[in-house]
């Protein structure tokens, strides 16, 4: 421990801002970039807040007998804008982005999780309750499966 502090010490101050308070936007795909940047842009926008993306990317693989799919998951939940404490969230969630080939899709969501159930990876989507035909604070959730090239779920068409 005493080694980093004296690494950490020697580094100049701008060095060490640029380490831990870097707001630079990483994403795998251009969409998943896309998102970002609006979601800075909105920050930005607001009493010049600066926004941070957290840990809000992630690749995924979804799959079932019927095939196999790289996706990128981009969870708003995940970022914080200096100048609004509730920017990318509501009482109903998050905003949940999932990038499939150039797709994007996207769910307003309490969470996420990626299950495995015997061959298949599926995608299961926090939700609030009222997409279930519920009242908002009731649990429900959704869950999307890659199948012969598309998502399937039986979700809720109210979206």
């Amino acid at each position: 421990m005493k080694r980093a502090k004296s690494l950490f010490a020697a580094l100049p101050a701008s060095m060490l801002a640029a380490m831990f308070y870097a707001t630079t936007v990483f994403a795998a795909s251009k969409e998943a970039q896309q998102i970002i940047e609006r979601a800075a842009a909105d920050c930005k926008d607001f009493e010049n807040g600066e926004f941070d993306q957290g840990d809000a990317v992630t690749e995924i693989e979804l799959r079932s007998q019927f095939g196999t799919a790289k996706a990128e998951l981009v969870d708003e939940s995940q970022y914080s804008c200096s100048s609004a404490a509730s920017m990318y969230c509501g009482t109903g969630g998050c905003m949940l982005n999932l990038i499939v080939d150039g797709e994007t899709m996207s769910w307003q969501a309490t969470g996420w999780r990626l299950i495995d159930w015997g061959p298949d990876r599926i995608l299961l989507i926090g939700r609030d309750g009222g997409w279930c035909g519920g009242a908002g604070a009731e649990v429900c959730y959704e869950a999307l499966v890659w199948s012969n090239g598309k998502i399937l779920t039986v979700g809720s068409s109210q979206e």
